[in-house]
């Protein structure tokens, strides 16, 4: 025998424990209890024909796909081996040509040869018991310490028997749930809901595992656990902190956003040039901005009542934020050109609003109230309080919101007397103002899907 011949004997025994469609476990039995009836075209035995001829197919094919991985006996039905099988198996006189699997599933009628070569599948791969963990949701990726959060966990029945099982849910390896899920059918998933106290938690990055049974006789361990990405838990000072800052900040650039200072000291020049006294052009900026925050809360307590009332419309309509700022930011940078008559035709409106309320502090307030909604360049700013409109914190975040939108205002009626002189350098400058106003617009947008709206998906 020469090196070549030698190596050739070396790879075959080596490679001959993967060679296969061989199975590890013992050959499935299947046992055919054929009938071929005395006539095909007579019409009392048709239909028990065809069931002859289509079982005695899918019993070849199967043979023929599994070879050695099954043992195929054909038992003839009225033979004393076929009667001791039907009594056995609870066969009826008449249920000729049945397929029994592994001595405990049996197919009466035309056999489905696609389920029963998943039956067969599941024998050779210890598959029968099968339950697995698919899907692991969290409702929240960050929470306070003492708040509740809902972890979702899908559990899947991949075997072919129903099965009932425990679904435990552990968060650094310490259980904190357990739900029992009852009579999953084969290929079939169930969702369970379980709640997380983090009363008793530290703050951190939390492991979250979901496991699925195992049930009685399964082998196939390795899908009942799942991982999900972690949870964050922080203390109520680093979430205040962080709401405060975000709160103010939002308030400040929708009162003072690059995007409408044009439109708002055009306004306030009508509101101050009729008089030169520091105080009553004080008040009547302040007037005006009060109208304007007014109109803020209004929206602030309707946005909230709508979010505390349909929890899933806060994901949804910060998605559709997120869009629309980004599209007016590529706009306001030039990228994206947007029509802009709806604009056009709203600046004459304003103009002849402000002439003829700019009279009366009740006009002024009114005017404010009412230029709040008439803006387009508002919306995108506000709306992205919407994360951090919750019921527990609505009132102080909409309070720390409007300190910081009345700022501008009251910084504006303090330099009143300059405020043609800030209209012309707005003007002067009005593509670098549209510029930052969409770099403002697309970086929160960007921080909202990254940060707060993709970690939700799973």
């Amino acid at each position: 025998m020469n090196v070549r011949q030698l190596a050739l004997v070396f790879c075959f025994f080596f490679l001959l424990p993967y060679i296969s469609v061989g199975y590890s476990v013992e050959p499935v039995v299947i046992e055919f209890l054929y009938y071929k009836p005395p006539c095909s075209s007579c019409k009392a035995w048709t239909v028990h024909y065809e069931i002859y001829e289509h079982n005695t197919q899918v019993a070849d094919d199967i043979e023929a796909i599994y070879g050695q991985g099954i043992s195929l006996e054909r038992i003839y039905f009225y033979s004393e081996k076929g009667q001791m099988k039907t009594a056995e198996y609870g066969i009826g006189i008449l249920d000729w040509n049945a397929l029994v699997i592994n001595h405990e599933r049996v197919f009466l009628g035309y056999v489905n040869e696609t389920y029963v070569r998943e039956i067969v599948e599941a024998y050779l791969t210890n598959s029968v018991h099968d339950v697995s963990t698919v899907k692991v949701t969290s409702s929240d990726s960050t929470v306070k310490i003492g708040e509740r959060t809902n972890i979702t966990v899908t559990t899947k029945n991949s075997g072919i028997e129903n099965e009932s099982f425990h679904v435990r849910l552990y968060c650094n390896e310490t259980l904190i749930g357990t739900r029992f899920a009852a009579d999953l059918r084969p290929n079939h998933e169930m969702s369970i809901v379980l709640v997380w106290d983090t009363a008793n938690q530290t703050p951190g990055k939390y492991v979250i595992k979901a496991e699925a049974g195992p049930v009685a006789n399964e082998t196939n361990l390795a899908n009942n656990v799942y991982f999900c990405d972690g949870i964050e838990i922080r203390t109520q000072s680093s979430n205040l902190v962080a709401m405060v800052i975000l709160a103010f900040s939002f308030g400040f650039f929708e009162t003072f956003s690059p995007c409408l200072i044009v439109l708002l000291s055009f306004i306030l020049s009508y509101t101050v040039s009729e008089t030169s006294r520091f105080k009553e052009s004080f008040l009547r900026v302040v007037l005006f901005g009060t109208g304007f925050l007014a109109a803020t809360l209004l929206l602030a307590f309707a946005l909230g009542l709508l979010l505390f009332s349909i929890p899933m419309a806060q994901h949804f309509l910060t998605w559709i934020v997120c869009v629309l700022a980004i599209v007016l930011g590529l706009n306001l940078l030039g990228l994206l050109r947007i029509p802009s008559k709806m604009r056009f035709q709203l600046r004459p409106l304003i103009k002849e609003l402000a002439r003829k309320r700019v009279v009366t502090y009740t006009g002024l307030f009114l005017l404010g109230f009412v230029f709040y909604f008439l803006d387009p360049c508002i919306a995108p700013i506000f709306v992205s309080m919407m994360p951090l409109l919750h019921s527990e914190t609505l009132f102080f975040a909409l309070l720390v919101f409007c300190l910081g939108a009345a700022i501008p205002f009251i910084g504006i009626g303090i330099f009143a007397g300059s405020i043609s002189k800030l209209a012309r350098s707005a003007h002067r400058h009005r593509s670098k103002i549209r510029a930052t106003s969409g770099l403002i617009l697309i970086s929160y947008a960007l921080y909202l899907t990254v940060f707060y709206l993709i970690p939700t998906i799973r």
